[in-house]
């Protein structure tokens, strides 16, 4: 009778590990993959994951795989791809999960050593040793900065007396100045003399008249300069660059179907549609831009001429992409 049972309850746990195979959410995974005519790889390329896992998963080893939000994750995109309803097959998942350890946290209250105050005295020793030694050089650099404060007005009268020998020049430099005036002066008398002297001899009357609207003329041209001046000065502001301005370019090239939102710095809605295959957008705004980008994988994105790699950016359960370019 003995012997009759535990053949019988070996029977029935042998029986009892097929029923579980059959059940399992990674076994039905495999069923449906295989009836929609898709091989490993295919799935793996879609839901983003390695040949690797997306084997664990057919095969329910879990322990191969990362767990808690990730694995739910899984069943979710692996069911979402073959058309499955997702909540019965994460129900039947966490049902066939060890449970999730409880944490304990232990405190530990004994033997935990405590500072002694025998090396106090030495610490308190040391520390006003250097708080003496920190006094004793303060004193002496404010000794100094007296020091040099009584010896300033030495050197003040002394260099007080250079200008003084200094004022000389100037005062030479002067005349020099006055006679070169005078000498320029006398060289106009010189060219008036000698221009009436060319007065022709049967004019002797009208002679002196013209010498007033020549020296009339003579004020004009010492002022021509400025206008020349002002010419100068609006020729330099005509000329002078102007900055540019413009917004930033933005440039998506769609490889594949991807829903994409682009947004400008305030806020402003530059884009947001589906872009199908083949197609490509060209987008002028103020940085930073806000980007979304679905199916990111096929997209390329060139800003201002340099391209970005979106890869960094792609979330590895959805394939979208957020990022802020600035």
């Amino acid at each position: 009778m003995n012997a009759t049972d535990r053949n019988g309850g070996a029977n029935h746990g042998a029986g009892s590990k097929p029923a579980e195979v059959e059940t399992g959410v990674g076994r039905e995974f495999r069923a449906a993959r295989l009836a929609r005519g898709m091989n490993i790889e295919d799935v793996a390329r879609q839901l983003r994951l390695s040949v690797r896992q997306v084997t664990a998963l057919e095969q329910d080893d879990y322990d191969n795989l990362a767990s808690g939000t990730f694995l739910r994750g899984f069943v979710r995109n692996y069911a979402k791809l073959l058309q499955m309803d997702a909540a019965p097959l994460l129900q039947r998942l966490e049902q066939s999960l060890p449970p999730t350890p409880t944490p304990t946290i232990s405190y530990q209250t004994e033997g935990i050593p405590f500072p002694s105050n025998q090396g106090g005295g030495k610490r308190n020793l040391i520390i006003a040793g250097v708080a003496v030694l920190v006094l004793l050089l303060i004193f002496e650099i404010y000794d100094a900065s007296e020091g040099n404060k009584g010896k300033q007005p030495a050197v003040k009268m002394e260099t007080g007396t250079g200008p003084e020998r200094g004022d000389v020049p100037p005062k030479n430099q002067l005349p020099s100045a006055n006679s070169t005036g005078g000498l320029v002066s006398s060289a106009e008398e010189a060219t008036v003399t000698e221009q009436k002297h060319e007065v022709p001899a049967p004019l002797p009357a009208p002679a002196p008249i013209p010498a007033a609207p020549l020296a009339r003329q003579s004020a004009p041209a010492a002022v021509a300069p400025e206008p020349a001046n002002a010419s100068a000065r609006e020729s330099a502001n005509i000329s002078a660059p102007q900055p540019a301005g413009g917004g930033d370019v933005l440039r998506l090239v769609f490889e594949g179907e991807s829903w994409t939102e682009v947004k400008d710095s305030g806020g402003r809605l530059l884009l947001s549609r589906i872009n199908p295959r083949g197609t490509e957008q060209v987008l002028h705004g103020k940085p930073p831009f806000s980007l979304t980008i679905g199916n990111a994988a096929a997209v390329k994105l060139v800003y201002n001429n340099n391209p970005v790699d979106l890869a960094p950016y792609i979330n590895a359960y959805g394939g979208t992409a957020r990022l802020s370019l600035k």
